[in-house]
């Protein structure tokens, strides 16, 4: 019996074909992009915090790109698969493209939450009448809200001396049914306890800043005023 014919050896060439290389290419890129972060992470701990800030993002740059290209390198070697076989490509291409999808996706959460930090300190860095007018605006695109059955939030106004009014509707009562003292007896001690308390209330706090509550009957009469500040902060 005749042995049977071995098959025919590939060709070099093939086995080094452009796709292989873009398969290895794709495996090394998110290796040479998480060394490139460590090296950066260590070498810029001497450096002045302006200059660290610099490498910080000219590295997360660099970083981002080799992954890119090595991404872009695993989905360019699947197409070489019909011709050369899975052989060398498919294994290196399948990490090449699953490693950098994983590392977004770690990634994502962090950047949300360094957007947030960076609105925050924004917000924070702006003067107490810039932050009084941007939440006034901030209000007042709302529109009209229901509080409750009764009260409706009708909008807010940046006021000077650092006050903030809130516009308030009673939208079943008249100014007659609503006792002159009401609003003061009844309502401010929850309003101050609340300016105390709220975590929400802590940038108008920290800032000095006063909040007037004004109240309108349902046909627009003047019912009161409460207003509420730094002097009612508990001791």
């Amino acid at each position: 019996m005749s042995k049977s014919p071995l098959p025919p050896k590939i060709p070099s060439a093939l086995r080094n074909s452009i796709f292989h290389q873009a398969a290895t290419a794709s495996v090394f890129a998110p290796l040479i992009a998480i060394g490139l972060a460590v090296v950066s992470s260590g070498g810029r701990i001497s450096l002045y915090p302006q200059l660290q800030r610099t490498v910080a993002f000219i590295s997360g740059m660099a970083g981002s790109i080799i992954i890119l290209i090595g991404l872009i390198c695993g989905i360019v070697a699947l197409f070489g698969i019909p011709k050369h076989g899975k052989n060398g490509i498919l294994g290196k291409a399948l990490c090449g493209i699953i490693i950098p999808l994983l590392l977004f996706g770690l990634t994502i959460p962090s950047f949300v939450l360094a957007r947030s930090r960076a609105i925050k300190n924004n917000q924070y860095r702006m003067s107490p009448e810039d932050q009084l007018m941007a939440l006034a605006d901030q209000i007042n695109k709302q529109g009209s809200v229901m509080v409750d059955k009764v009260t409706r939030l009708d909008g807010a106004e940046a006021l000077p001396n650092r006050t903030l009014l809130y516009k308030y509707s009673l939208i079943s009562k008249t100014s007659s049914e609503i006792p002159p003292d009401a609003l003061n007896r009844i309502v401010r001690p929850d309003v101050v306890r609340k300016y105390n308390t709220l975590p929400e209330m802590a940038v108008l706090r920290d800032n000095g800043i006063s909040i007037t509550y004004r109240y309108r009957d349902k046909a627009g009469q003047l019912i009161g005023d409460i207003s509420v500040g730094p002097s009612d902060l508990a001791k």
